[in-house]
């Protein structure tokens, strides 16, 4: 078998739509990878192309409706995770905020 060192395959993955899919994977994980990302994610924000921007901030919405109806019903499931990986995600929120998106 014969390794393709290349990586030319590489390029048929959208950086962009690699950064929608590693959100959605991370939201609701209970790691510091996730937690590590939402952090990375908040602080690069303003330099995201606003249609990325714009499907995140879409999900992150949802995800935040959904896990505070989880916590006022008094789930165990939470759709953002952990107190602290909510709080990493809140980072994501307030830079879209400061970014004067609604």
């Amino acid at each position: 078998m014969k390794i393709d060192n290349s990586h030319q395959h590489l390029e048929a993955f959208d950086a962009h739509e690699l950064l929608i899919f590693a959100a959605r994977y991370c939201y609701g994980r209970k790691t510091i990878a996730a937690g590590a990302f939402a952090r990375e994610l908040a602080e690069a924000w303003p330099t995201i192309p606003a249609h990325t921007r714009g499907v995140i901030r879409r999900d992150l919405e949802q995800a935040f409706e959904d896990d505070d109806k989880a916590r006022a019903e008094g789930s165990t499931y939470r759709p953002l995770g952990w107190d602290c990986d909510r709080q990493a995600w809140e980072l994501v929120r307030q830079a879209w905020l400061r970014e004067g998106e609604a």
